[in-house]
């Protein structure tokens, strides 16, 4: 069963970040920067350092120092994101319904971070999910959603995250975002609703439309049938 415990704070994780990031951040592995814009004249930069040599241990080793640049070029925030997938279609900027813009980011495969521009308090949240108690490969894949997309909904304080479970369908996670600095209780999936044993082929991919005055519309790829829940049905979902 998967668990959601936060384990970001725990000295056996932060240990395996600072090994990642002690192999990868090196001069000899800076790949390629690029910069792209977020909302409210933000930009991302993201630099990739890769382990290519053919003689290391660690070839294929990939990670990316990320910064958030405000509008007066200013470096706002810089964090180190511990895999291969770069997230920039994750990262973003958005108005809270307290009227605050706040940072959503990866630092790492599993889970999220969310910065507060206005007092630079933040969250960081990784959920236990594969990580057992003995010391495991760095990468290892296991019972926790990937999230790769994110929208939030300030009409009613959810958001919506497209991902997957490793080489699993793609799906969309339903997170209370009432305070985007509390971390979830629970990170509840559309597919353990209305597909809980997998047993329909044409609902396989899940995926985000749009949010409709507080209502949240996905489609089913396969089949191209779209599917509406309200802001009752997002809060029932997130207590079962």
């Amino acid at each position: 069963m998967t668990s959601f415990e936060n384990i970001y704070h725990t000295e056996k994780y932060q240990e395996r970040r600072r090994e990642y990031i002690s192999k990868v951040f090196q001069p000899q592995n800076k790949r390629e920067t690029e910069r792209l814009p977020l909302e409210a004249g933000f930009i991302l930069e993201s630099t990739e350092y890769s382990i290519y040599e053919n003689g290391s241990e660690h070839r294929g080793l990939t990670a990316y120092e990320q910064s958030l640049i405000s509008p007066d070029k200013s470096v706002v925030h810089k964090w180190q994101l511990c895999d291969s997938h770069d997230f920039t279609s994750f990262t973003q900027i958005f108005t809270h319904s307290d009227g605050r813009l706040y940072l959503i980011y990866k630092e790492e495969l599993y889970g999220y971070s969310v910065l507060r521009l206005s007092d630079r308090k933040e969250l960081h949240y990784v959920p236990k999910g594969c990580y057992s108690d003995n010391k495991e490969e760095l990468s290892c894949p296991g019972e926790s959603f990937i999230m790769t997309d994110f929208h939030y909904c300030p009409e009613n304080n959810f958001a919506a995250a497209g991902g997957c479970f490793w080489a699993a369908p793609y799906d969309t996670a339903i997170l209370d975002f009432g305070d985007p600095l509390s971390p979830p209780h629970r990170i509840c999936t559309i597919r353990q609703i209305i597909d809980p044993n997998y047993e329909n082929e044409s609902t396989e991919d899940i995926d985000f439309k749009e949010w409709q005055k507080g209502h949240l519309i996905l489609e089913a790829d396969g089949i191209k049938e779209q599917f509406r829940f309200s802001p009752t049905d997002l809060r029932r979902f997130i207590s079962m």
